[in-house]
Protein backbone atom coordinates (compact mmCIF):
# COMPACT_ATOMS: atom_id res chain seq x y z
CA UNK A 1 0.00 0.00 0.00
CA UNK A 2 1.35 3.45 -0.99
CA UNK A 3 -0.20 6.35 0.92
CA UNK A 4 1.63 9.11 -0.95
CA UNK A 5 0.02 8.36 -4.34
CA UNK A 6 -3.31 10.06 -5.03
CA UNK A 7 -5.90 8.48 -7.32
CA UNK A 8 -6.72 10.93 -10.16
CA UNK A 9 -10.24 9.45 -10.45
CA UNK A 10 -11.61 9.61 -6.89
CA UNK A 11 -8.88 11.47 -4.97
CA UNK A 12 -8.21 8.64 -2.50
CA UNK A 13 -4.71 7.80 -1.22
CA UNK A 14 -5.29 4.03 -0.85
CA UNK A 15 -3.39 2.76 -3.92
CA UNK A 16 -1.26 -0.29 -4.58
CA UNK A 17 1.33 -0.99 -7.28
CA UNK A 18 -0.27 -2.71 -10.26
CA UNK A 19 2.31 -3.79 -12.84
CA UNK A 20 4.57 -1.48 -14.89
CA UNK A 21 5.49 -0.86 -18.50
CA UNK A 22 8.20 0.86 -20.54
CA UNK A 23 7.86 3.45 -23.30
CA UNK A 24 10.08 5.60 -25.49
CA UNK A 25 10.20 9.35 -24.88
CA UNK A 26 12.01 11.99 -26.93
CA UNK A 27 13.68 14.46 -24.59
CA UNK A 28 15.39 17.81 -25.21
CA UNK A 29 17.76 17.97 -28.22
CA UNK A 30 15.79 15.10 -29.80
CA UNK A 31 17.39 12.54 -27.49
CA UNK A 32 15.26 9.38 -27.29
CA UNK A 33 15.22 7.39 -24.06
CA UNK A 34 13.28 4.45 -22.69
CA UNK A 35 11.56 5.05 -19.35
CA UNK A 36 9.80 2.71 -16.94
CA UNK A 37 6.31 3.75 -15.87
CA UNK A 38 4.71 2.38 -12.70
CA UNK A 39 0.99 1.60 -12.76
CA UNK A 40 -1.23 1.73 -9.66
CA UNK A 41 -4.67 0.47 -8.67
CA UNK A 42 -6.97 2.38 -6.34
CA UNK A 43 -8.44 0.25 -3.54
CA UNK A 44 -11.44 2.57 -3.22
CA UNK A 45 -12.72 2.92 -6.80
CA UNK A 46 -10.87 -0.05 -8.30
CA UNK A 47 -9.55 1.92 -11.29
CA UNK A 48 -5.95 1.82 -12.51
CA UNK A 49 -3.68 4.69 -13.54
CA UNK A 50 -0.04 5.44 -14.40
CA UNK A 51 2.33 7.76 -12.57
CA UNK A 52 4.32 9.56 -15.26
CA UNK A 53 7.45 11.68 -14.68
CA UNK A 54 6.79 15.43 -14.49
CA UNK A 55 8.35 16.05 -17.91
CA UNK A 56 6.28 13.40 -19.74
CA UNK A 57 2.75 13.80 -21.14
CA UNK A 58 0.35 10.85 -21.48
CA UNK A 59 0.03 9.52 -25.04
CA UNK A 60 2.70 11.91 -26.37
CA UNK A 61 6.05 10.79 -27.71
CA UNK A 62 7.83 14.09 -27.04
CA UNK A 63 8.53 15.33 -23.53
CA UNK A 64 7.47 18.71 -22.23
CA UNK A 65 11.01 20.12 -22.48
CA UNK A 66 11.37 18.89 -26.10
CA UNK A 67 8.01 20.43 -27.11
CA UNK A 68 8.96 23.75 -25.55
CA UNK A 69 12.38 23.65 -27.25
CA UNK A 70 11.02 23.03 -30.76
CA UNK A 71 8.34 25.75 -30.45
CA UNK A 72 10.86 28.20 -28.98
CA UNK A 73 13.15 27.54 -31.94
CA UNK A 74 10.30 28.30 -34.31
CA UNK A 75 9.59 31.72 -32.82
CA UNK A 76 13.17 32.54 -31.84
CA UNK A 77 14.83 31.85 -35.20
CA UNK A 78 11.77 32.86 -37.25
CA UNK A 79 12.50 30.60 -40.22
CA UNK A 80 10.39 28.02 -42.02
CA UNK A 81 9.45 24.81 -40.24
CA UNK A 82 12.03 22.68 -42.05
CA UNK A 83 14.83 25.18 -41.43
CA UNK A 84 13.91 25.68 -37.79
CA UNK A 85 13.84 21.93 -37.16
CA UNK A 86 17.63 21.86 -37.44
CA UNK A 87 20.18 23.55 -35.21
CA UNK A 88 23.28 25.21 -36.59
CA UNK A 89 25.35 22.05 -36.08
CA UNK A 90 22.69 19.95 -37.88
CA UNK A 91 22.81 17.34 -35.09
CA UNK A 92 19.41 18.03 -33.55
CA UNK A 93 16.50 17.63 -35.96
CA UNK A 94 12.79 17.95 -35.28
CA UNK A 95 10.41 17.03 -38.14
CA UNK A 96 8.55 20.05 -39.52
CA UNK A 97 5.19 18.25 -39.20
CA UNK A 98 5.91 17.58 -35.51
CA UNK A 99 6.69 21.24 -34.81
CA UNK A 100 3.45 22.34 -36.48
CA UNK A 101 1.44 19.65 -34.66
CA UNK A 102 2.62 20.85 -31.25
CA UNK A 103 2.10 24.51 -32.15
CA UNK A 104 -1.51 23.56 -32.83
CA UNK A 105 -1.68 21.66 -29.54
CA UNK A 106 -0.28 24.53 -27.48
CA UNK A 107 -2.43 27.21 -29.20
CA UNK A 108 -5.62 26.83 -27.09
CA UNK A 109 -3.50 26.63 -23.91
CA UNK A 110 -1.78 29.89 -24.92
CA UNK A 111 -5.12 31.60 -25.50
CA UNK A 112 -6.33 30.47 -22.08
CA UNK A 113 -3.11 31.71 -20.44
CA UNK A 114 -3.47 35.12 -22.13
CA UNK A 115 -7.08 35.47 -20.95
CA UNK A 116 -6.02 34.73 -17.36
CA UNK A 117 -3.07 37.14 -17.49
CA UNK A 118 -3.23 39.96 -14.94
CA UNK A 119 -0.28 42.34 -14.57
CA UNK A 120 0.53 45.69 -13.02
CA UNK A 121 1.28 48.39 -15.59
CA UNK A 122 1.21 52.15 -16.16
CA UNK A 123 -2.43 52.34 -17.27
CA UNK A 124 -1.42 53.04 -20.88
CA UNK A 125 -2.44 50.56 -23.59
CA UNK A 126 -1.84 50.52 -27.33
CA UNK A 127 -3.97 48.89 -30.01
CA UNK A 128 -2.92 47.95 -33.53
CA UNK A 129 -3.59 45.34 -36.19
CA UNK A 130 -1.73 43.49 -38.92
CA UNK A 131 -3.00 41.81 -42.10
CA UNK A 132 -1.85 38.58 -43.74
CA UNK A 133 -2.98 35.84 -46.14
CA UNK A 134 -4.99 32.86 -44.94
CA UNK A 135 -6.57 30.11 -47.03
CA UNK A 136 -7.21 32.35 -50.05
CA UNK A 137 -8.59 35.16 -47.88
CA UNK A 138 -7.27 37.83 -45.56
CA UNK A 139 -6.53 37.33 -41.88
CA UNK A 140 -6.36 40.10 -39.28
CA UNK A 141 -4.35 39.94 -36.06
CA UNK A 142 -5.31 42.56 -33.42
CA UNK A 143 -2.96 43.12 -30.49
CA UNK A 144 -3.53 45.11 -27.29
CA UNK A 145 -0.26 45.88 -25.50
CA UNK A 146 0.17 47.29 -22.00
CA UNK A 147 2.93 49.89 -21.73
CA UNK A 148 5.15 49.21 -18.72
CA UNK A 149 7.83 51.61 -17.55
CA UNK A 150 10.76 51.41 -15.14
CA UNK A 151 14.11 53.18 -14.64
CA UNK A 152 15.51 51.41 -17.71
CA UNK A 153 12.79 52.59 -20.09
CA UNK A 154 9.50 51.46 -21.58
CA UNK A 155 8.52 47.98 -22.76
CA UNK A 156 5.27 46.20 -23.60
CA UNK A 157 3.36 43.11 -22.51
CA UNK A 158 0.58 41.81 -24.75
CA UNK A 159 -2.63 41.60 -22.67
CA UNK A 160 -5.19 41.06 -25.44
CA UNK A 161 -5.27 39.40 -28.82
CA UNK A 162 -7.95 38.67 -31.41
CA UNK A 163 -7.70 36.91 -34.76
CA UNK A 164 -10.26 36.52 -37.50
CA UNK A 165 -10.36 35.71 -41.18
CA UNK A 166 -12.36 37.28 -43.98
CA UNK A 167 -13.17 35.30 -47.10
CA UNK A 168 -12.91 37.82 -49.92
CA UNK A 169 -15.15 37.76 -52.96
CA UNK A 170 -13.65 37.56 -56.45
CA UNK A 171 -14.57 41.18 -57.07
CA UNK A 172 -12.88 42.51 -53.93
CA UNK A 173 -9.70 40.51 -54.59
CA UNK A 174 -9.16 42.52 -57.74
CA UNK A 175 -9.92 45.88 -56.08
CA UNK A 176 -7.85 46.91 -53.04
CA UNK A 177 -10.35 49.57 -51.99
CA UNK A 178 -13.21 47.10 -51.88
CA UNK A 179 -10.99 44.64 -50.04
CA UNK A 180 -10.18 47.19 -47.32
CA UNK A 181 -13.84 48.15 -47.01
CA UNK A 182 -14.84 44.51 -46.59
CA UNK A 183 -12.22 43.98 -43.89
CA UNK A 184 -13.16 47.22 -42.12
CA UNK A 185 -16.73 46.07 -41.63
CA UNK A 186 -15.61 43.19 -39.42
CA UNK A 187 -12.56 44.92 -37.94
CA UNK A 188 -14.69 47.28 -35.86
CA UNK A 189 -16.59 44.39 -34.23
CA UNK A 190 -13.44 42.46 -33.31
CA UNK A 191 -11.57 45.51 -31.97
CA UNK A 192 -14.55 46.23 -29.73
CA UNK A 193 -14.54 42.62 -28.54
CA UNK A 194 -10.86 42.52 -27.53
CA UNK A 195 -10.99 45.95 -25.84
CA UNK A 196 -14.14 44.93 -23.93
CA UNK A 197 -12.28 41.88 -22.66
CA UNK A 198 -9.41 44.07 -21.43
CA UNK A 199 -11.90 46.41 -19.72
CA UNK A 200 -13.55 43.48 -17.90
CA UNK A 201 -10.24 42.05 -16.68
CA UNK A 202 -8.52 45.26 -15.59
CA UNK A 203 -11.45 47.60 -14.97
CA UNK A 204 -12.50 50.64 -16.96
CA UNK A 205 -10.92 53.13 -14.53
CA UNK A 206 -7.55 51.31 -14.61
CA UNK A 207 -7.00 52.32 -18.25
CA UNK A 208 -5.80 55.94 -18.28
CA UNK A 209 -4.69 56.31 -21.89
CA UNK A 210 -5.29 54.44 -25.16
CA UNK A 211 -2.79 54.91 -28.03
CA UNK A 212 -3.97 54.12 -31.56
CA UNK A 213 -3.21 55.05 -35.15
CA UNK A 214 -5.27 57.49 -37.21
CA UNK A 215 -7.94 54.95 -38.16
CA UNK A 216 -11.45 56.48 -37.69
CA UNK A 217 -12.71 53.16 -36.27
CA UNK A 218 -11.01 53.87 -32.94
CA UNK A 219 -12.57 57.33 -32.50
CA UNK A 220 -15.96 55.78 -31.73
CA UNK A 221 -14.96 52.50 -30.05
CA UNK A 222 -12.39 53.81 -27.52
CA UNK A 223 -14.59 56.52 -25.86
CA UNK A 224 -17.47 54.05 -25.53
CA UNK A 225 -15.44 51.37 -23.75
CA UNK A 226 -13.00 53.62 -21.83
CA UNK A 227 -14.93 56.86 -21.10
CA UNK A 228 -12.39 57.98 -18.46
CA UNK A 229 -9.28 57.40 -20.59
CA UNK A 230 -7.47 59.82 -22.88
CA UNK A 231 -7.50 58.65 -26.48
CA UNK A 232 -4.18 59.61 -28.04
CA UNK A 233 -3.65 59.36 -31.78
CA UNK A 234 -0.20 58.61 -33.10
CA UNK A 235 1.41 61.81 -34.38
CA UNK A 236 3.58 59.85 -36.81
CA UNK A 237 0.53 58.34 -38.52
CA UNK A 238 -1.22 61.72 -38.72
CA UNK A 239 1.77 63.49 -40.28
CA UNK A 240 2.44 60.57 -42.62
CA UNK A 241 -1.15 60.61 -43.94
CA UNK A 242 -1.14 64.41 -44.20
CA UNK A 243 2.09 64.49 -46.23
CA UNK A 244 0.84 61.64 -48.38
CA UNK A 245 -2.31 63.62 -49.23
CA UNK A 246 -0.21 66.71 -50.00
CA UNK A 247 2.15 64.77 -52.26
CA UNK A 248 -0.79 63.34 -54.16
CA UNK A 249 -2.15 66.85 -54.72
CA UNK A 250 1.02 68.86 -55.34
CA UNK A 251 3.57 66.23 -56.31
CA UNK A 252 7.20 67.16 -55.66
CA UNK A 253 6.51 70.88 -56.17
CA UNK A 254 8.02 73.88 -54.34
CA UNK A 255 4.92 74.18 -52.16
CA UNK A 256 5.31 70.59 -51.01
CA UNK A 257 9.01 71.13 -50.27
CA UNK A 258 8.16 74.20 -48.14
CA UNK A 259 5.53 72.36 -46.13
CA UNK A 260 7.72 69.34 -45.20
CA UNK A 261 10.09 71.16 -42.77
CA UNK A 262 7.18 73.03 -41.19
CA UNK A 263 5.23 69.81 -40.57
CA UNK A 264 8.30 67.98 -39.27
CA UNK A 265 8.93 70.76 -36.76
CA UNK A 266 5.82 69.56 -34.87
CA UNK A 267 8.05 66.80 -33.47
CA UNK A 268 9.96 69.40 -31.42
CA UNK A 269 6.91 71.27 -30.06
CA UNK A 270 5.95 70.89 -26.40
CA UNK A 271 2.93 73.21 -26.07
CA UNK A 272 -0.29 74.01 -27.92
CA UNK A 273 0.61 77.62 -28.73
CA UNK A 274 3.71 76.69 -30.75
CA UNK A 275 1.83 73.88 -32.46
CA UNK A 276 -0.90 76.31 -33.57
CA UNK A 277 1.71 78.74 -34.89
CA UNK A 278 3.21 75.98 -37.05
CA UNK A 279 -0.22 75.05 -38.42
CA UNK A 280 -0.88 78.73 -39.22
CA UNK A 281 2.38 78.79 -41.15
CA UNK A 282 1.41 75.64 -43.07
CA UNK A 283 -2.00 77.16 -43.82
CA UNK A 284 -0.41 80.34 -45.17
CA UNK A 285 1.87 78.30 -47.48
CA UNK A 286 -0.97 76.19 -48.82
CA UNK A 287 -3.69 78.83 -48.88
CA UNK A 288 -7.27 77.59 -49.18
CA UNK A 289 -7.08 76.01 -52.61
CA UNK A 290 -8.11 72.50 -51.58
CA UNK A 291 -11.06 71.67 -49.30
CA UNK A 292 -9.69 68.24 -48.26
CA UNK A 293 -6.37 69.70 -47.08
CA UNK A 294 -8.20 72.48 -45.23
CA UNK A 295 -10.36 69.89 -43.47
CA UNK A 296 -7.28 67.87 -42.49
CA UNK A 297 -5.62 70.95 -40.99
CA UNK A 298 -8.80 71.82 -39.09
CA UNK A 299 -8.99 68.29 -37.71
CA UNK A 300 -5.34 68.45 -36.67
CA UNK A 301 -6.01 71.71 -34.78
CA UNK A 302 -9.00 70.16 -33.05
CA UNK A 303 -6.99 67.13 -31.93
CA UNK A 304 -4.20 69.30 -30.50
CA UNK A 305 -6.71 71.42 -28.57
CA UNK A 306 -8.46 68.33 -27.15
CA UNK A 307 -5.10 66.75 -26.17
CA UNK A 308 -5.66 63.93 -28.65
CA UNK A 309 -2.04 64.33 -29.78
CA UNK A 310 0.69 64.07 -27.15
CA UNK A 311 3.04 67.05 -27.19
CA UNK A 312 4.90 66.05 -24.02
CA UNK A 313 4.68 62.26 -23.88
CA UNK A 314 3.31 59.32 -25.85
CA UNK A 315 3.40 61.15 -29.17
CA UNK A 316 3.42 57.97 -31.21
CA UNK A 317 2.05 54.44 -31.21
CA UNK A 318 5.64 53.20 -30.96
CA UNK A 319 4.95 50.61 -28.20
CA UNK A 320 2.66 48.73 -30.59
CA UNK A 321 5.13 49.14 -33.44
CA UNK A 322 7.95 47.71 -31.30
CA UNK A 323 5.72 44.73 -30.49
CA UNK A 324 4.96 44.17 -34.17
CA UNK A 325 8.64 44.52 -35.04
CA UNK A 326 9.20 41.23 -33.20
CA UNK A 327 6.11 39.35 -34.37
CA UNK A 328 5.70 40.57 -37.97
CA UNK A 329 8.57 38.43 -39.32
CA UNK A 330 7.04 35.39 -37.61
CA UNK A 331 3.76 36.01 -39.44
CA UNK A 332 5.35 36.76 -42.81
CA UNK A 333 7.44 33.58 -42.79
CA UNK A 334 4.15 31.65 -43.05
CA UNK A 335 3.32 32.83 -46.57
CA UNK A 336 -0.28 31.65 -46.28
CA UNK A 337 -2.07 29.81 -43.49
CA UNK A 338 -4.02 26.76 -44.65
CA UNK A 339 -6.89 27.04 -42.16
CA UNK A 340 -8.42 29.53 -39.75
CA UNK A 341 -7.84 27.25 -36.74
CA UNK A 342 -4.21 26.75 -37.72
CA UNK A 343 -3.79 30.50 -38.02
CA UNK A 344 -5.31 31.20 -34.58
CA UNK A 345 -3.27 28.54 -32.80
CA UNK A 346 -0.04 29.78 -34.38
CA UNK A 347 -0.74 33.41 -33.45
CA UNK A 348 -1.91 32.61 -29.90
CA UNK A 349 1.29 30.66 -29.26
CA UNK A 350 3.34 33.47 -30.79
CA UNK A 351 1.74 36.09 -28.52
CA UNK A 352 2.54 34.16 -25.34
CA UNK A 353 6.05 33.42 -26.60
CA UNK A 354 6.54 37.19 -26.94
CA UNK A 355 5.38 37.70 -23.34
CA UNK A 356 7.56 34.97 -21.83
CA UNK A 357 10.69 35.13 -24.00
CA UNK A 358 13.65 37.07 -22.65
CA UNK A 359 15.24 40.22 -24.02
CA UNK A 360 18.47 39.40 -25.83
CA UNK A 361 20.09 42.81 -25.36
CA UNK A 362 19.57 46.21 -23.78
CA UNK A 363 18.82 47.16 -20.18
CA UNK A 364 16.37 44.27 -19.71
CA UNK A 365 18.66 41.58 -21.10
CA UNK A 366 17.95 38.10 -19.78
CA UNK A 367 14.49 38.94 -18.45
CA UNK A 368 11.02 38.49 -19.95
CA UNK A 369 8.41 41.31 -20.15
CA UNK A 370 6.14 39.45 -17.71
CA UNK A 371 8.98 38.82 -15.28
CA UNK A 372 9.66 42.56 -15.09
CA UNK A 373 6.09 43.38 -14.00
CA UNK A 374 5.47 40.41 -11.67
CA UNK A 375 6.03 40.55 -7.90
CA UNK A 376 9.38 39.43 -6.52
CA UNK A 377 9.77 35.68 -6.33
CA UNK A 378 7.44 34.98 -9.25
CA UNK A 379 9.75 35.87 -12.12
CA UNK A 380 12.00 32.85 -11.71
CA UNK A 381 9.01 30.56 -12.34
CA UNK A 382 8.09 32.23 -15.60
CA UNK A 383 9.75 30.60 -18.58
CA UNK A 384 8.59 30.32 -22.18
CA UNK A 385 5.43 28.16 -22.33
CA UNK A 386 5.69 27.29 -18.61
CA UNK A 387 1.88 27.08 -18.49
CA UNK A 388 1.63 23.82 -20.48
Amino acid sequence: MTNDIKCPHCGAYHCIKWDSYSRDVVHINNEEKKINVQRYKCKICGRTFSKLPEDVFPRKKYSRSAIIQMIEWKYLYGGGLRKVGKTSDRKTIYPSSTIWKYIQWIGPKSKEALEKLKIIFSGVITVDEIYYKCNGGTGVHIVVSAVCEDKNGKYTVIIGSEDFMIELSEESRKDKRKMKKEIREMLSKHIEKVLQDVAERYGVTCIKMVLTDDDPIYSTIVPNIFPFAIHRICLWHILKNFLKALEKLYGNSKIFQKVIPAINSLWHVNNQKKAMEILDKVQSILGSTNKKITRRLAKLRERIIKNRIGLLDFRTNNPSESTFARIKPLIKVIKSFQSEDGMKNYLNSMVMWYNTSVFVDGAHRGKSPIELVCPAGVGDKITPFSYI
